[in-house]
C-alpha cells in the first residue's frame, strides 16, 4: 500500500477526535457544576457501577508495579463492542490503542482493524482479533493487544452498542452533516430500517449508532467508517457540553452506567483531569496491510514493517526500552486447526 504509515497533526487548535473522546470519558466519570450535592453523589454512584477489575488486577504483567497518573505515562484501550444482554460471544467491534506521554504531553494512538489476523494468548492460536473478545471478554482482549505490540495496558474503557444509543437518546439527539446515504441495520440486526439522506440534520440513538456502524456500502470502505465514527463522536461531544438540563445529565448518567465499563477509579479519573487540559498533539499511526482469505475466510494481514514502526513508537511513548532487533514477523499463515470461523 503507497498510503503513509503515520499522519501527524500537531495543532492545538485543531482538538483531534481522539482528545474529544477522552474528554467525554472524564466527563462521563468527573461531572461538577449545578446541584453539586447531587452531581457528586450520581458521579459516584456512576463510577461504582462502571468500574469493573481485570481479572490480573491493577497492574499489567508488562509491569513492575502499577502506573501512577500523577507522574507515570500510561496506555489506555478504547474498546467499542456489540455485546447485548445475554449474549455470549459477543466481538470487539471497535479497537483503539493510545500510549499517553506525560513529558511531551502527547498521545500516540492506533487504530486497529477488526479483522486483523493475530496470536490470541487466551485460545493459543491466530484468528480475528475481534474475536479475541469472544473468546474472554475485556481481558482476552487486552492480553491480544500486549501481545501483539509487545507493551502493557494500564487501562480500559469499553461501550457497547447499547451505549451509543442510550447515550446519543439522553442528549435528545445530535447534529451530523450525514455524507452519504444510509439504508441499512438498526441495533437490532433489522434489515432496512435506518434510511437516511445526505444532508445536516438531527439523528436519534438508533440512526446515530447506523451511521457509525455501516461498513460496505462506504465505497471509502474501512476509512470512510472511521470518519463516520469521529462525526459521531464530535457530535456527542459538542451536544454533552452544551446542555444544563439535570434531567439530561441524570439521563446521561444512567445510560452510561448500565453500558460502560472502565478499570479506572474516580480517583484516577480526577488525576488524568490535568493532562488531559494541557493535551498538545495527538499523532495517529495507521497499521497498513492487505485483504487475505485463508479457508475460505476473510482476514486483515497488518504489514509486518507497519507493526515494527508502531511497536517501537508505543515503546518510545511509554519510555519503555525498545527491542533489541526490530521484530519483523506478523502473523503469517493459519492452518486448517489454528482458525475459526466466527464472523
Amino acid at each position: 500500500m503507497d498510503e503513509p504509515i503515520r499522519s501527524r497533526s500537531k495543532k492545538k487548535k485543531k482538538r483531534s477526535w481522539f482528545k474529544r473522546l477522552v474528554f467525554l470519558f472524564l466527563i462521563i466519570l468527573v461531572t461538577g457544576g449545578a446541584a453539586f450535592a447531587y452531581v457528586a453523589n450520581k458521579t459516584l454512584q456512576t463510577a461504582n457501577e462502571t468500574k469493573v477489575d481485570l481479572a490480573r488486577g491493577d497492574k499489567s504483567e508488562k509491569r513492575e508495579a502499577a502506573v501512577d497518573l500523577t507522574k507515570d505515562h500510561f496506555s489506555v484501550l478504547l474498546v467499542g463492542t456489540d455485546e447485548r444482554p445475554g449474549d455470549t460471544s459477543s466481538r470487539a467491534d471497535t479497537m483503539i490503542i493510545a500510549t499517553f506521554n506525560k513529558t511531551d504531553q502527547t498521545v500516540d494512538m492506533v487504530s486497529i482493524p477488526r479483522d486483523s489476523l493475530v496470536q490470541i494468548p487466551s485460545v493459543g492460536y491466530e484468528d480475528k482479533i475481534n474475536h479475541s473478545y469472544a473468546y474472554g471478554g475485556i481481558d482476552s482482549t487486552i492480553e491480544t493487544v500486549e501481545t501483539l505490540f509487545d507493551i502493557p495496558v494500564d487501562y480500559y474503557a469499553s461501550i457497547n452498542f447499547n451505549g451509543v444509543v442510550a447515550i446519543v437518546d439522553a442528549l435528545g439527539g445530535i447534529d451530523v452533516d450525514v455524507k452519504l446515504p444510509i439504508d441499512t441495520l438498526d441495533s437490532s440486526d433489522k434489515r432496512n430500517s435506518i434510511k437516511l439522506e445526505p444532508g445536516q440534520q438531527t439523528l436519534n440513538g438508533e440512526e446515530a449508532l447506523a451511521y457509525a456502524r455501516m461498513r460496505y456500502e462506504d465505497p471509502e470502505g474501512d476509512i470512510g467508517r472511521t470518519k463516520r465514527q469521529q462525526q459521531i463522536v464530535q457530535a456527542i461531544i459538542e451536544q454533552s457540553t452544551s446542555f444544563g438540563s439535570i434531567t439530561k445529565l441524570n439521563d446521561l448518567m444512567d445510560a452510561t452506567g448500565d453500558n460502560f465499563k472502565t478499570n479506572m477509579s474516580l480517583t484516577e479519573a480526577f488525576q488524568l483531569q490535568p493532562f488531559v487540559k494541557s493535551l498538545g498533539s495527538i499523532n495517529r499511526i495507521d497499521l497498513t496491510g492487505s485483504d487475505t482469505k485463508i479457508n475460505g475466510v476473510y482476514y486483515y494481514q497488518i504489514d509486518p514493517l507497519s507493526l515494527a514502526e508502531a511497536k517501537t513508537t508505543l515503546k518510545e511513548q511509554l519510555n519503555l526500552p525498545a527491542d533489541d532487533a526490530t521484530d519483523m514477523t506478523t502473523s503469517e499463515e493459519a492452518t486448517d486447526d489454528t482458525t475459526t470461523t466466527i464472523n
